[in-house]
């Protein structure tokens, strides 16, 4: 698999320089922008799409009025075709299982090594680890994702990077939106907003707001996997004058939702709906038996509670721009599984940055600093949501981390731009529990981390790209941090080339969209599930997270996109992952597992009206396919969950500038299947209740007015 992925380096070199040598650019990849009637704090969708073309690595937009033609619900709805994106849903909720270049492939649940913002604030607890139900991606209009140390200008160096979903603003949005969905499986979801902007009658300066509310409640398609959320966001900005910006942002999320728990491949073949089944012995000191944990409905759920609260200022003088933001964030979890955890948490943190941009040049100086404390306690349970005896484990959880990064952009050419940048990261963990002190532990890592890189633009519409990065992720806590746990740090070096564009021929209704990038990471203490005797030995009791030594990570990130005539639309989203072990002394070259080698999703649209597509009425409609390869399941490569297929169809129409409807049709075949599963270190061929069933056949509807 080396030698393959290393020809497709080769020719993918040769073949855009064969182009490059014929065509020529005369324009500047650095430009200066003019900001008197836009936000500088929150740009645009287009401001957006340039900075991008910028960045010597993987990194994209995802325009969310795209993914809003179906269901928007669930991450894997908003997210589903954005390159270099793994993610699969869990059972049809908010929580998914979400990699980039197989980040926090040892966590099947929840997840770290991505850092995940709204509006440029992390909603990351301070220690990286992240919920995914703290963000409303249906108050974006737009996703970025800076894949792997691309996401250095928000202070990411780990292997996944960071995804920053941007709400819209008064000035790039006015208006008022009603939206409302409603489907299989009880859904139904009522989202909200509105946004504007004025003068101040006496100082003269600008103000805008966006105020955004939604509503969501399914019953699920498995027993046991209830859930509702209450979300509201929004931000006011206050532009002084054109140099100088003010902006406000605010949320809340109330998150109520079941967990149905893994089945057992019997059980996903014979009722893929079915909650787990695991009858519970244990009551306090008796034994009892017929409770079903998985069967109550206050037992094995996470219910969360969240505010943040954020200010980002900006103020221009000439060539300089200077940057100052602010943020906190509270949170409340009651998560009752094999035990009653609660946690409140605290965060807090910003950054100050300074740009200055010449003809030529763009230089970048940051500092990020965070700090989070988290309070919680672990005590038993009666399998019924209640506890039933004193705490197991009554802890502080501290976090401090600080970021210093200087990186500068710098035209050799009018076609070529050279990349550098350098970061240094410090970040100090520790736990104090007054119960179960063999978990205290106070640790400090620290790294430098350089990163170089190359833009050549073919043309105006047309660049290939290469860097090479430097990756430093601290661990999360819980993860350890003993003798024979992950107390290290990972790091590695991450290498990618690749192009972004686009081409057309005929008439400008005809043209093509790509962006493609090979990677390959080579880490070091990688964070990953290893048993803790030998490796003969099975299940997932048995196992824990540790640091390997070495470990590879390759692969090709695609995404792309082509109208014919304005009439048939095709879009694809295509992943490749090629992870495994280096040399190790137990797991040899195995695979590592986790993650389908093959991952494809792709949808084709026809468009009827007439030839301008953005006209109304404007009718689309047409199929669209899912397909993942088979996927290792244990370090030992003993077990494999099964390839599948699923297809499904939507329909839509714009039928004036207020109203638009869709049909979003899913699993037609009412396929059984597992969307991801458990991982240990060895299921020595049988996995027991180790699979999370994909959703069955389901359609839902919507209609949208906007005002």
């Amino acid at each position: 698999m080396k030698k393959a992925i290393n020809k497709l380096f080769a020719l993918f070199f040769i073949s855009h320089l064969s182009i490059a040598i014929a065509r020529e650019n005369t324009t500047p990849i650095i430009e200066i922008k003019e900001l008197a009637n836009k936000s500088s704090t929150q740009l645009d969708i287009k401001d957006a799409r340039a900075l991008i073309k910028t960045i010597p690595g993987g990194a994209s937009i995802t325009d969310l009025e795209d993914v809003r033609k179906g269901r928007q619900s669930t991450w894997q709805d908003s997210l589903g075709y954005t390159p270099g994106v793994y993610i699969q849903d869990r059972f049809g909720s908010e929580e998914a299982r979400v990699s980039i270049r197989g980040s926090a492939l040892s966590r099947t649940f929840h997840s770290f090594g991505i850092k995940i913002l709204q509006d440029g604030v992390p909603i990351n607890y301070a220690d990286g680890f992240f919920d995914m139900q703290t963000v409303d991606p249906n108050a974006s209009s737009y996703v970025e994702v800076l894949r792997g140390p691309n996401a250095s200008i928000y202070g990411a160096t780990t292997l996944g990077g960071a995804i920053n979903f941007v709400t819209p603003t008064g000035l790039n949005n006015p208006g008022t939106k009603i939206r409302a969905e409603a489907g299989s499986f009880a859904y139904r979801k009522i989202f909200a907003s509105t946004a504007g902007s004025s003068d101040f009658k006496d100082s003269g300066n600008l103000y805008d707001y966006y105020l955004a509310g939604s509503t969501t409640f399914q019953n699920g398609f498995r027993d046991h996997a209830e859930m509702e959320n209450q979300k509201i966001i929004g931000n006011v900005g206050i532009k002084i004058s054109n140099d100088l910006e003010t902006r406000f942002y605010l949320s809340a999320v109330r998150s109520r939702s079941q967990l149905p728990g893994y089945l057992t491949k019997a059980e996903l073949e014979s009722d893929s709906s079915q909650a787990n089944s695991s009858i519970s012995q244990i009551l306090g000191s008796s034994t009892t038996a017929g409770i079903q944990p998985y069967r109550n409905k206050n037992n094995y759920r996470r219910d969360v509670d969240s505010q943040r609260i954020s200010n980002k200022t900006t103020y221009t003088s000439g060539n300089n721009t200077y940057e100052f933001a602010v943020y906190a964030m509270n949170y409340e979890l009651w998560h009752p599984i094999s035990s009653i955890v609660e946690q409140h948490a605290q965060t807090y943190g910003g950054h100050i940055k300074f740009t200055n941009v010449t003809d030529k040049n763009k230089l970048t100086l940051a500092y990020l600093p965070s700090y989070g404390t988290t309070d919680g306690t672990s005590k038993p349970t009666d399998n019924m949501g209640n506890s039933s005896g004193a705490a197991t484990s009554d802890y502080t959880q501290t976090s401090t981390n600080h970021s210093f990064l200087i990186e500068d952009k710098y035209n050799l050419t009018s076609k070529t731009l050279l990349v550098a940048a350098l970061q240094y990261d410090s970040a100090r963990r520790k736990v104090s529990d007054i119960v179960l002190g063999a978990n205290n532990y106070n640790r400090l890592y620290n790294q430098w981390s350089p990163r170089v890189g190359l833009i050549y633009n073919i043309s105006n519409d047309n660049q290939i790209f290469g860097s090479i990065s430097r990756n430093f992720e601290a661990p999360i806590m819980g993860m350890g941090v003993t003798s024979t746990t992950a107390r290290s740090a990972q790091s590695g070096v991450t290498y990618e080339i690749g192009s972004r564009g686009q081409a057309q021929w005929g008439n400008e209704a005809q043209k093509i969209k790509w962006d493609l990038t090979l990677f390959r990471a080579n880490l070091k203490n990688e964070f990953q599930t290893r048993c803790k005797t030998d490796p003969n030995c099975t299940g997932t009791l048995n196992s824990e997270t540790v640091n390997i030594p070495n470990t590879i990570h390759q692969g090709i990130e695609f995404g792309g996109q082509a109208f014919l005539n304005n009439y048939l639309e095709v879009k694809t989203a295509l992943l490749y992952s090629d992870f495994k072990f280096d040399n190790n002394e137990m797991y040899r070259n195995n695979k590592m597992p986790g993650f389908a080698p093959v991952l494809l999703r792709a949808e084709m649209l026809y468009h009827s009206g007439s030839a301008d597509k953005d006209s109304y009425p404007n009718f689309y409609a047409g199929p669209k396919i899912e397909y993942a390869s088979r996927a290792p399941m244990d370090n030992t490569n003993s077990l494999y969950n099964d390839p599948f297929t699923i297809f499904g169809f939507k329909a839509g129409q714009n039928i004036n500038k207020t109203w638009s409807w869709f049909l979003d049709i899913r699993n037609i075949a009412d396929k059984k299947y597992a969307a991801t599963t458990n991982i240990s270190s060895n299921y020595s061929g049988t996995g027991g209740a180790a699979y999370y069933p994909g959703d069955g056949r389901s359609a839902y509807m919507g209609i949208e007015a906007k005002f």
